[in-house]
């Protein structure tokens, strides 16, 4: 029954909102801990873009903008003067089935090497006390799916409408990454490397909950400090692991 109230919800909205059009969208398209946080942040601090973080929306169609903005609208952050709308999308299940219209946006690319990202969202779900990704098992096996779909949504992508950035590339230059974001979509004014962290991007899985706040920056740092970690799984899981990051490693650098 909520389900169905949301989507009844989210297709009204949808025929009468100007902002619900794919085409003025932009989408961060990655996996959880990956520097997605602070790069939203920043994308959402911006007046022309409506969002905060991650939504957790399924898009199954056009009703799926609508109820982007009921839940922007529920979180007290939706901007009805911006020109379109922000979503960052972290889970299968949101984007991996997605409907044609969804393509037509600009996405974000962003994906970070295995064995650091994977430790890390580890550590996230036990600092949460929850138990969907708590050890390297369930953490790898969410990495290695997740990049195989990022892969996947790239090609469907037009490439004046898609950039890929790997997170050593986002953390050692931070400004250099927006500059390419924003010559890649024509945004003006262009992304600068500052922002207001807002406290949706911090609750209910809107971001990290932790560290966001304490930023108003991506805080650059050298590609030495995300040394390779130690984790706990069958060999042919990390290769498997290492394998989907070099394709998209490859697709980065063709970009």
């Amino acid at each position: 029954m909520r389900e169905t109230i949301k989507r009844a919800a989210g297709a009204g909205v949808a025929a009468v909102c100007r902002q619900c059009t794919f085409e003025t969208c932009i989408f961060v398209i990655a996996h959880m801990r990956c520097g997605s946080t602070a790069l939203s942040n920043i994308l959402c601090s911006r007046s022309d873009l409506s969002g905060y973080g991650e939504a957790h929306i399924r898009y199954d169609g056009p009703g799926a903008l609508g109820r982007l903005v009921v839940n922007q609208a529920l979180r007290g952050v939706w901007a009805p003067a911006a020109r379109g709308l922000f979503d960052k999308i972290l889970h299968d299940r949101h984007d991996a089935a997605a409907s044609p219209e969804f393509f037509a946006a600009r996405a974000i690319f962003v994906a970070r090497t295995p064995s650091p990202a994977i430790r890390s969202i580890r550590r996230l779900y036990d600092r949460l006390g929850r138990n969907e990704y708590d050890t390297d098992t369930k953490a790898a096996d969410y990495y290695v799916r997740r990049l195989s779909t990022i892969s996947a949504l790239w090609d469907r992508f037009a490439p004046e409408r898609r950039v890929a950035l790997t997170h050593t590339a986002l953390m050692a230059d931070p400004q250099a990454s927006l500059d390419r974001i924003s010559a890649r979509f024509a945004l003006d004014p262009p992304l600068q490397n500052r922002y207001d962290s807002a406290a949706a991007s911090r609750r209910g899985g809107g971001g990290d909950p932790f560290d966001s706040g304490m930023f108003d920056r991506i805080v650059a740092r050298s590609p030495g400090t995300d040394a390779p970690a130690h984790l706990d799984i069958d060999p042919a899981l990390g290769d498997a692991a290492e394998a989907r990051y070099a394709e998209f490693e490859a697709l980065a650098l063709r970009d």
